[in-house]
């Protein structure tokens, strides 16, 4: 391509013909060969130095809020803590959450009948979390959700609501509180945890070790 500017702001652009090297498209493709090559060679002579990780057999260790796979947490009698008050659904800006409420007759709460989260659509941008008044939505760090059909990607009631007794920590992005102890549930403040604000005097310096991924 030749390139000649004619004016201020304008140029002209003419095609130059290719040449007989250029045409065969031969010389190009060995040139980008060897820089392929060149690399390999490279990281087979330096392997320890190499920038990847070997999964599954080694996995990167990510934040302790990480917003992965989500989770709907449970009270101690086993109730879901999710009162379908659509707030997740309407904060969510991927409209990936689609909710249907029943009702107790003898409590008169609502709760969730149907509860799904596309995850094709979800963008793990954690809003959900941030907008449910019952701490009942979690976002784990769990991050291996591979899915051979479109599906299977719609997780619903089944897949989301854990047990009273799952394991809190480490459970990923989830509404923040200071240091506090749950004993043992995987919902709300725990018991007698009264909600405080920052700055927090017991809390722990953050752990870089979070932070280093792989086998270092």
């Amino acid at each position: 391509m030749a390139i000649t500017r004619v004016a201020p702001g304008i140029v002209r652009v003419e095609r130059q013909p290719l040449t007989f090297s250029q045409r065969l498209y031969i010389p190009q493709i060995l040139a980008g060969m060897m820089v392929t090559l060149g690399h390999l060679l490279k990281n087979l002579v330096n392997m320890k130095r190499m920038l990847i990780i070997s999964y599954p057999e080694v996995k990167r260790v990510y934040s302790e809020r990480f917003r992965g796979r989500h989770i709907l947490t449970s009270r101690e009698d086993g109730t879901t803590r999710c009162v379908a008050c659509f707030m997740c659904s309407t904060a969510c800006p991927a409209e990936c959450i689609t909710i249907e409420a029943g009702e107790d007759e003898r409590t008169r709460e609502k709760f969730p009948v149907r509860y799904d989260i596309d995850l094709l659509r979800c963008i793990f941008c954690g809003y959900c979390v941030d907008a449910c008044p019952e701490d009942a939505i979690y976002m784990t760090r769990d991050y291996e959700m591979a899915i051979d059909t479109r599906a299977r990607a719609v997780v619903g009631l089944r897949d989301l609501v854990v047990p009273p007794n799952f394991p809190v920590d480490p459970m990923g992005y989830r509404p923040y509180y200071g240091k506090i102890q749950k004993s043992g549930t995987a919902g709300g403040t725990g018991v007698g945890q009264p909600l405080r604000q920052a700055p927090f005097d017991d809390d722990t310096a953050p752990n870089p070790e979070l932070y280093r991924g792989g086998n270092a």
